[in-house]
């Protein structure tokens, strides 16, 4: 077996042995870890009581729903505005140098407006602008490439018959981009629905996301499995969106 190879079956079981440990602890009739207590379904039944866990999971897709449209939406008009040879390496690298600290100075910005303007923007606000911050640089560097490869003569053409840039831009370009768009939507749609710094950061008390949720249970050392199966539910609409987007791939790419 050659080191790559090993590796990569390293890298495999580092990623995905805890989350199969996380969904078998939320079958476990015992409330400790380490002891195997026979399969049982009460833990998912007590989720399906816990109405803050289902709050708090309906916060985070509307969250995600709209930021991944937001994002996608504008990702195509930056990559379309800045489609040219000599804009596609200087608009990446300008787009995605702010990511590195944008959490902190988001939480800064929020803080400044609300303590000289008086208007509160944390919660749902800040969390969505912080989650469109951190994901629209994701969204247009997925997009450029696909975006340069939009035919210029069918661009130019639409312009010759008199479309408006606007108008050419949905009714030329987006068709032929909506395969890319589906899948940054999606691949946008999982990155914001279970990203915690970002909303730590920005978010208020009287909101709360699902991995908001999760990590004051587990900060607290609460012992309850009912948070391995609240973890074991948000793994659904990621692997929705990543058999979409596999699917997608597969059939246009």
């Amino acid at each position: 077996m050659t080191p790559l190879r090993i590796y990569t079956w390293v890298l495999i079981v580092a990623l995905y042995v805890p989350i199969g440990l996380m969904v078998a602890l939320s079958f476990n009739n015992s409330k400790l870890p380490y002891v195997w207590g026979g399969f049982t379904l009460r833990w998912y039944e007590a989720l399906f009581g816990w109405g803050q866990a289902w709050q708090a999971l309906l916060n985070s897709a509307v969250i995600a729903l709209a930021v991944s449209f937001t994002a996608t939406l504008l990702g195509i008009f930056m990559a379309y505005v800045l489609r040219q040879d000599k804009y596609i390496a200087v608009s990446q690298v300008a787009v995605v140098m702010p990511e590195v600290s944008e959490a902190l100075a988001f939480a800064a910005v929020l803080w400044l407006v609300k303590t000289y303007a008086g208007i509160d923007l944390f919660g749902p606000v800040g969390v969505f602008l912080a989650h469109l911050a951190y994901t629209l640089p994701m969204a247009h560097v997925l997009l450029a490439p696909y975006v340069a490869y939009v035919s210029r003569s069918a661009v130019e053409a639409a312009r010759i018959l008199g479309a408006s840039e606007l108008r050419t831009m949905f009714s030329v370009v987006m068709p032929i981009l909506m395969p890319a768009f589906v899948a940054t939507f999606l691949i946008v749609f999982a990155n914001s629905f279970d990203t915690y710094i970002k909303t730590a950061f920005t978010t208020s008390p009287g909101f709360v996301t699902a991995p908001i949720l999760l990590w004051n249970y587990a900060a607290r050392g609460r012992g309850d499995p009912t948070i391995y199966a609240l973890a074991t539910f948000m793994l659904i609409p990621s692997l929705v969106a990543a058999a979409i987007y596999f699917r997608a791939v597969k059939r246009y790419g």
